[in-house]
């Protein structure tokens, strides 16, 4: 049976495969997808459902900037943090994975942006098929185009960039498609609840050769011929950290290093005397997908002011009360969808207006419906009906430049399986803080004698994590510079292999999603076609 559950483990059981894949995030479930032929493991330390208590073992300590809610987006569960994505999907462009003179020396990927490109359009395909066939190419035509987007088409230092979002999703839990398919497979095992611990390697001939597992009373040991180590950017170096002190192969300074995420500031707000039309937004819900339109700083701009790659989008605001009521009524309605009671609607102090938009708006297409997008839409454009806002919040995005200073390392502080639990010390550079100041210039001056809109700077600008934690076992060509070489194998041993966004050398600008998987699905590749 694939699914192995650990109440009918042996405690001290011993298990042989040809691979063992540690993690069951959306990276070690590509990565296993891709191979054929091989008798795979794949073990994950949360539940095949979440569970409160296995969230424990995420406790980190905060040595520098503060994250917001204490990395609450990091999920142990069958599925990983994919289980709080969105599914969406942004690329790295080309210059952001190759050095750029202006920030500084070797900042290239091993991996050329072909290859990556390739990866991605494989990805794509197999998750999301003919849903996503097209929409990267018909976000060009100038209808798709809104009156925000129309006021940069002109700006040499402007351009504008793509995000998506499928209606089609994957979260890689027990419910997805795409994660049935593998535990079904026949050479693909599943344990859930056991976490790695300690590795064994014979440092003779540089292979790790077997991981111990705990859980709860219960201890298993893994044998197998390859091992990927797949648990996200702080836990994949909070293991090799725990391991290093063992064994003299594993000795690398680079673990834990360069520690990156994406910075996130509210920059403002553009205000109008008149309320706005739907044309205003960037980008539009259509049947099979939704189009989000960022404003980016080309290229040579970046290179012209020595900034870093950043992007921005809008948002509508609406007042707390309606936010409130909205909620709410999701809220209620999810009662109802699940039987577990009659919902209660405050229809009085319901706005109809207000909550067409907000359902329109704020409900990514995943969790709502093409047909139902498709028919708010046509209500929202009918009859040149403008909408009940006319403030926008604008947001920044921008990429944090590699920092030997920002970094994972180990606290004194051990969890229930006697692991020293991490401290997690992020730290910015001062160029990290540059490239929000040219955007607010940028706004600033387009919005000054606008003929209806305005630019208003937020007077409480605060920075924030995105969780797109990236950077810890990056990859190089050697291991003076990083951990990994260009086909994530270790450095130093012959059959460990770590995947995710902790092997990205830079993070860009844009979400880290579809890059972790173009990444993991190259790695599963090679192992598929290079394992004998």
């Amino acid at each position: 049976m694939p699914i192995i559950y650990p109440s009918y483990l042996e405690n001290n059981k011993d298990f042989v495969y040809d691979i063992c894949i540690i993690g069951a995030g959306l990276s070690g479930q590509i990565v296993a997808s891709n191979i054929k032929d091989k008798k795979i493991i794949l073990i994950d330390s949360g539940k095949i459902n979440f569970s409160k208590e296995v969230q424990d073992l995420n406790k980190i300590e905060m040595g520098g900037l503060k994250f917001r809610e204490e990395f609450t987006n990091r999920v142990r569960q069958l599925g990983g943090s994919a289980n709080m994505w969105a599914n969406q999907l942004m690329f790295l462009d080309k210059y952001e994975i190759e050095d750029r003179h202006w920030l500084g020396e070797n900042l290239s990927w091993p991996v050329g942006y072909d290859e990556l490109k390739k990866n991605y359009s494989e990805i794509i395909f197999n998750l999301y098929g003919k849903s996503l066939e097209n929409p990267f190419d018909k976000v060009s035509d100038r209808n798709f185009y809104s009156t925000l987007e129309n006021e940069f088409l002109n700006e040499k230092n402007i351009s504008l960039v793509n995000c998506i979002w499928p209606n089609k999703v994957e979260k890689f839990n027990i419910h997805s498609k795409f994660t049935k398919k593998i535990i079904h497979n026949k050479n693909i095992h599943f344990i859930s609840n056991f976490t790695a611990t300690d590795f064994h390697i014979n440092e003779n001939i540089e292979k790790l050769t077997e991981v111990t597992f705990l859980s709860e009373n219960k201890k298993i040991s893994i044998k197998a011929n390859t091992f990927v180590l797949a648990c996200g950017a702080i836990e994949n170096a909070r293991i090799l950290l725990n391991n290093q002190s063992k064994f003299k192969i594993l000795d690398n300074k680079n673990i834990g290093k360069y520690f990156m995420d994406h910075i996130n500031i509210n920059l403002g707000y553009i205000k109008s005397k008149n309320k706005l039309p739907l044309s205003i937004l960037f980008g539009m819900k259509y049947r099979k997908f939704d189009i989000r339109k960022c404003i980016k700083f080309s290229e040579n701009f970046q290179k012209e002011k020595g900034i870093l790659s950043c992007h921005s989008y809008i948002d509508p605001v609406y007042e707390k009360n309606d936010e409130d009521i909205f909620w709410n009524l999701l809220k209620e309605i999810k009662k109802f969808i699940r039987l577990k009671g009659i919902p209660k609607l405050e229809l009085k102090k319901m706005n109809f207006r207000k909550t067409i938009e907000q359902l329109y708006f704020r409900v990514p297409p995943q969790v709502s419906n093409s047909i139902l997008n498709s028919f708010l839409r046509s209500i929202l454009c009918s009859n040149k009906n403008y909408l009940s806002f006319n403030k926008l919040k604008i947001f920044f995005q921008g990429e944090q430049l590699p920092n030997v200073n920002s970094k994972i390392y180990l606290s004194q502080k051990r969890d229930r399986y006697n692991q020293n639990i991490a401290i997690v010390d992020w730290k910015l550079d001062k160029i990290d803080y540059q490239s929000q100041n040219e955007f607010i210039e940028i706004l600033s001056k387009k919005f000054k004698s606008h003929e209806f809109l305005n630019f208003e700077t937020n007077s409480n600008m605060k920075i924030l994590d995105v969780s797109h934690h990236s950077g810890t076992t990056r990859m190089s060509n050697n291991k003076n510079d990083g951990v990994v070489d260009k086909n994530c194998k270790y450095h130093g041993l012959k059959n460990l292999y770590i995947c995710g966004s902790s092997v990205f050398k830079t993070i860009g600008s844009g979400n880290t999603g579809l890059s972790i998987m173009a990444i993991s699905n190259r790695l599963g590749n090679y192992l598929n076609e290079n394992l004998n």
